[in-house]
């Protein structure tokens, strides 16, 4: 994953590239959040001097994209005509399928996306969806629907560039161990598209799960 330094103002706070105004600034509220001294969840992980410059940079991405002509000339230099959108799969299979194919042994070709799916585990309704029967999507589930797929842990992160710790504590429900909430919404939208579900129903789903385990803890 690219260092908050590295990123630009749309990733920064988590919008999309078409966001539309109302979502440009609700993406920049729950950023700005996520760093102000009262929030409990950055205060392990950056200094207050970070959170500080964090916070600075989150105001001159909203100041740039809340703003129509400023946004305009920073999505030309950006060079990107049409949205940014993570793949599924699904897409990356069609994609590789179509492309020629290299002069080496077949044996050598084979990957991840040559193995054939397999048998879902039966609390998983396949003929809607994918979506589990008490429609939450923990880690456990999202692990199910991954294998029945037959995709590895190594295919998302490539193609979402998410580190594989990350990938197997999301998967294991180490809630204690997950990225600052701004982070882990964005990482669970972009594993749920690579397994193509809904996006907003499995980051709703995960975060309410991941606060429940907390009231529970003594």
């Amino acid at each position: 994953m690219r260092s908050l330094a590295e990123q630009n103002y749309y990733e920064l706070i988590e919008a999309p590239l078409d966001g539309t105004p109302q979502q440009i600034e609700r993406a920049y509220r729950i950023a700005r959040s996520a760093y102000l001294p009262s929030s409990t969840a950055t205060y392990s992980l950056y200094s207050s001097e970070d959170c500080a410059a964090i916070l600075r940079r989150i105001e001159e991405a909203y100041a740039v994209l809340s703003d129509t002509r400023l946004r305009r000339e920073y999505d030309t230099r950006l060079g990107r005509s049409e949205p940014a959108t993570v793949p599924s799969v699904a897409a990356e299979r069609v994609a590789r399928a179509d492309a020629p194919k290299p002069l080496e042994p077949v044996r050598e070709r084979r990957s991840a996306l040559d193995v054939a799916p397999r048998r879902a585990a039966p609390e998983l309704d396949l003929e809607n969806g994918f979506a589990p029967e008490n429609g939450v999507f923990d880690g456990e589930v999202l692990r199910r629907i991954r294998v029945s797929l037959g995709i590895e842990l190594e295919e998302i992160s490539s193609i979402t560039k998410i580190n594989d710790q990350h990938l197997r504590s999301i998967e294991g429900n180490q809630y204690d161990v997950l990225p600052a909430p701004v982070y882990l919404r964005g990482f669970l939208k972009q594993i749920a598209k690579c397994l193509s579900l809904d996006p907003a129903q499995v980051t709703d789903s995960y975060s309410n799960r991941m606060r429940e385990s907390a009231t529970r803890r003594p």
